[in-house]
């Protein structure tokens, strides 16, 4: 089953209504320059109360196992020390590293890790030792890459992100078969603010 990341999380009420249709993860901007930029202690209530309704719902499921929730914080060229800062003051369960981070970053900050590529006019040599890889056209703009480029990649589990829309995620997930999916504006009706009804159809679709 493809996993599924919404990220750009920014306020109680989206993240509630992503938990409750089964998100697997939920992301958090750290970086200042993007509109969907949160602060830590914001983000801290809001994976707070995310995680909690996420065991709320376990409970309520007649048994049903759902899928763990993970709390995500995204950064650009943080320095170590910052990142362990805000992990440890908002209680992320994973980092997603956007900028020139090295393994040795990565080994240092400790904690899970997804390393993001931007894909341009061919697949770029991908070389981590982060758990997953993202292939994205570049944060945060909603641009579609040719996805035929990282057709047969599966030298780790990776995120597919980039213009993903409720429209166009049962094709994405047709040619590229990634193991999850990473998606932001095509599911808000602004920057930060999620719609509703595109984030349930965008679940709709992909479970289907």
């Amino acid at each position: 089953m493809t996993l599924i990341k919404i990220c750009g999380i920014t306020n109680v009420k989206d993240a509630l209504f992503c938990a409750e249709q089964g998100a697997d993860f939920l992301g958090f901007i750290f970086v200042r320059d993007s509109p969907r930029y949160v602060e830590p202690e914001h983000a801290a209530e809001i994976c707070g109360a995310a995680a909690a309704s996420a065991v709320d719902l376990s409970r309520e499921s007649g048994g049903r196992e759902r899928p763990p929730l993970h709390c995500v914080g995204v950064f650009r060229n943080e320095s170590r020390e910052t990142v362990r800062r805000i992990v440890d003051e908002v209680g992320l369960d994973v980092v997603q590293l956007h900028g020139n981070e090295t393994d040795d970053d990565i080994a240092a900050i400790g904690m899970p890790a997804i390393k993001a590529f931007r894909v341009g006019d061919a697949l770029p040599a991908v070389q981590t030792k982060a758990e997953w890889v993202m292939f994205d056209s570049g944060g945060g703009t909603g641009r579609v890459f040719d996805w035929k480029l990282i057709d047969g990649y599966r030298e780790k589990p990776f995120f597919l992100a980039g213009g993903i829309t409720p429209d166009n995620v049962g094709e994405a997930i047709r040619i590229v078969k990634p193991d999850a999916i990473d998606v932001a504006s095509g599911v808000e009706s602004a920057p930060g603010v999620k719609d509703h009804d595109k984030v349930r159809k965008l679940f709709e679709r992909v479970r289907a």
